[in-house]
């Protein structure tokens, strides 16, 4: 059970990174720029716009939204000239030599448009002259419509928004544990090189102390895995607003949300356990090898995208229940494939009980490793600490 202590300084640990104020700013500030994007989009958006385009008088090309393809009664220099002095024509198109040059005063986006337009248009001509229809010119550029079918019905598919939600929450969870990983190494260097928790043993035990570090630094990771969902989706909405189409977030499984939220904290917890017991034994931060080793934690995020692919296959099955790796693959999994309720409880509780024996594990670490001053433990003095049985 977490002690009254422990959950003081987990408290003291999650408000020493959070500063409320400086967060409101910073998202305020977030959203403004977001705005200002969106606004400069908007307004520099070169499709919205129509163009004139003077094109040769054999040219016989049909116009679009985006373009209006006129043949002046002047000649070419002329036409030119008036794209010089009033703008008359955004572009003008001749044929030399067998090749259509466009003239244009700059460059701009929506060149890329008009040649996609020309391109087709001679496709057509091509087609007609080969005596092909439309049809058969639309079948040459694309032969055949390939589709997959799966026999099991519990696979949702590899292209649907479900395999989205997955590389999410992988993302999260690398925010979060990213998050995790620079408040544990700071905190806890920082307090042995300035020799301050040594003087803490007196109030709280060194488990107690570790403790609330852990969670309180677990509570700091989710908080940026929230608050970076929140973002993502915000992100959604404002791209949905700008291609004008109505925001639709049906595609968002809720349940799979909620089963990400604890298997993500127990996840962090975990991990944030191990950073901090080999933290403890780092005795110059900026120098030490072993803060490199913390990164490990990140393994269980690269093996789950590996395997994202094959969310039914022995690899992902495998990962969803080794509570090293579970909290990355199994919501991951819950994504893209429907799952017994018992496989999530099952690894959730796996989960629980390995987190509870990493919580010991740093403890013991942690006792020792912050009493050693002036060189590093071997990872034979690392290893033996964790498994004594000392934790006072």
């Amino acid at each position: 059970m977490i002690s009254r202590q422990s959950l003081i300084v987990a408290k003291w640990e999650f408000l020493r990174f959070f500063k409320w104020k400086q967060q409101l700013v910073s998202y305020l500030l977030m959203l403004g720029v977001m705005a200002a994007v969106a606004l400069w989009s908007f307004f520099t958006d070169e499709s919205r716009q129509q163009y004139r385009i003077a094109v040769p008088a054999q040219l016989q090309i049909v116009n679009t939204e985006q373009f209006q393809f006129q043949r002046p009664g002047i000649g070419f220099e002329a036409q030119l000239a008036q794209m010089r002095s009033d703008s008359s024509w955004h572009a003008v198109i001749s044929e030399e030599q067998g090749e259509l040059v466009v003239h244009t005063l700059t460059g701009k986006k929506w060149l890329a448009q008009l040649e996609a337009v020309l391109q087709q248009h001679y496709r057509q001509l091509s087609a007609e002259k080969m005596g092909l229809s439309a049809t058969q010119l639309s079948q040459l550029e694309q032969p055949v419509s390939i589709s997959t079918r799966y026999l099991d019905q519990s696979y949702k598919g590899k292209d649907t928004p479900e395999k989205m939600i997955a590389l999410g929450a992988l993302i999260l969870l690398f925010v979060g544990l990213s998050t995790a990983f620079g408040q544990v190494l700071v905190s806890i260097t920082g307090e042995k090189q300035q020799r301050v928790t040594e003087q803490l043993y007196a109030i709280v035990t060194p488990q107690q102390w570790m403790d609330g570090k852990v969670l309180g630094h677990s509570f700091s990771a989710l908080k940026a895995m929230i608050t970076s969902g929140l973002v993502m989706l915000l992100a959604f909405a404002v791209v949905s607003l700008f291609a004008e189409k109505a925001i639709d977030l049906s595609w968002l499984n809720i349940g799979v949300v909620l089963w990400l939220v604890p298997f993500a904290l127990l996840g962090v917890v975990l991990c944030a356990s191990f950073m901090g017991a080999i933290a403890a034994s780092i005795d110059d931060p900026n120098n030490s090898g072993k803060s490199a080793v913390m990164m490990i934690t990140w393994l269980p995020m690269v093996f789950t995208f590996m395997v994202i692919d094959s969310p039914a296959g022995w690899g992902m099955t495998l990962l969803s229940f080794v509570p090293l790796t579970s909290f990355a693959a199994m919501p991951v999994k819950m994504a893209m494939v429907t799952v017994p309720w018992w496989q999530p409880l099952l690894s959730l509780l796996l989960l629980l009980a390995t987190v509870y024996w990493m919580r010991r594990v740093a403890g013991r670490v942690f006792l020792r490793g912050m009493q050693m001053y002036g060189k590093e433990p071997s990872w034979g003095d690392i290893v033996r600490w964790a498994l004594s049985n000392k934790t006072e």
